[in-house]
């Protein structure tokens, strides 16, 4: 069976989809294994995206304590991210949210303006992401969880939720900190996303650590681009290429390439279109060239360059995180 049959057959095909297990090691180990059995040896197991719930964009929360120092039992994540060959994926982000221990989520309702137990971390070159934050509390009619993304660029490839056992929310749920509230009267189970106790590839099962608090490992696979390529570029063609590195902080170098001698524009724009930097603004002759961009003074997030040259106009993104 081919890989993108079998994606095809789970009903898997498509923008993101995700293999959330609780160890990388052991989870394509498993995945490699059970598609042994029917030829598929060529990806490893994927499982469709979920819903968002409550979220917003604020590309400024890029930290690995999401705390903002609101009490609970510490949760230490540790999120893998690897594509459909198994293989770590480098420099993607993963956006995390959830509500705190009493059921709250930031940014809505009394919490409107806060940004608790919200947070952004890249991967790094093993593909993982690190957050430090309180086993999340429950609110009436779900089950205890955790919110997703898992993005290359300003495009999402990857949007769910995963839960954890019973078991284990019972247990935090019966600690000091926790008590007051009780158990969540909703089990996995009866959960309105993962209709069972233990839903497949969506369970993070969080472990004691010496610490007085919990580890978490979850494991994220994605059927979708894994890095951001250029194409091969010809000595006689205009072109605009991928600044690198990417995400960067504080500088990073855009390269591009010019045909024939030209009027050339090197414009960096915000997300609201606003021009903060022109980098370029000269004739220069045709051949390639390589610019420095220096973000001090500027914020995290997305930002847009965009080159001018003779007719040729052609614009690109980048991710700063500081």
């Amino acid at each position: 069976m081919k890989r993108r049959d079998l994606l095809k057959g789970l009903g898997l095909v498509g923008l993101g989809t995700m293999l959330p297990l609780v160890n990388t090691e052991k989870a394509i180990s498993k995945a490699m294994n059970a598609m042994g059995k029917t030829g598929a040896v060529d990806t490893c197991w994927l499982t469709p995206a979920l819903t968002e719930g409550p979220y917003y964009i604020n590309p400024n929360l890029f930290r690995q304590d999401i705390t903002e120092g609101r009490p609970g039992m510490p949760l230490h994540m540790k999120i893998n991210v690897i594509n459909y060959n198994c293989d770590p994926v480098s420099g993607v982000l993963v956006d995390v949210w959830h509500a705190d221990k009493d059921g709250n989520y930031s940014g809505f309702n009394g919490f409107v303006g806060q940004t608790f137990m919200r947070g952004i971390q890249p991967t790094n070159s093993q593909g993982l992401a690190e957050f430090d934050t309180v086993y999340p509390g429950w609110y009436q009619g779900r089950a205890t969880h955790i919110h997703f993304k898992v993005r290359l660029t300003a495009s999402t490839y990857v949007t769910s939720q995963f839960c954890f056992p019973d078991e284990t929310n019972n247990t935090v749920y019966a600690t000091p900190e926790y008590v007051g509230r009780g158990p969540n009267p909703t089990t996995n189970a009866a959960d309105s996303i993962f209709h069972e106790a233990l839903p497949q590839y969506l369970v993070m099962t969080a472990t004691p650590n010496g610490n007085g608090g919990y580890d978490g490992e979850y494991t994220i696979g994605i059927d979708s681009p894994t890095s951001i390529g250029d194409p091969e570029v010809q000595p006689n063609e205009f072109a605009l290429k991928q600044n690198y590195p990417n995400p960067f902080n504080p500088s990073t170098v855009i390269p591009y390439q010019i045909a024939q001698n030209s009027d050339v524009q090197l414009i960096i724009y915000n997300t609201m279109g606003q021009k903060v930097r022109t980098l370029v603004n000269q004739r220069q002759n045709a051949g390639s060239y390589e610019i420095k961009f220096n973000a001090n003074g500027l914020s995290s997030g997305y930002y847009f360059y965009k080159l001018i040259a003779g007719g040729f106009v052609q614009t690109k993104e980048m991710l700063l995180i500081k």
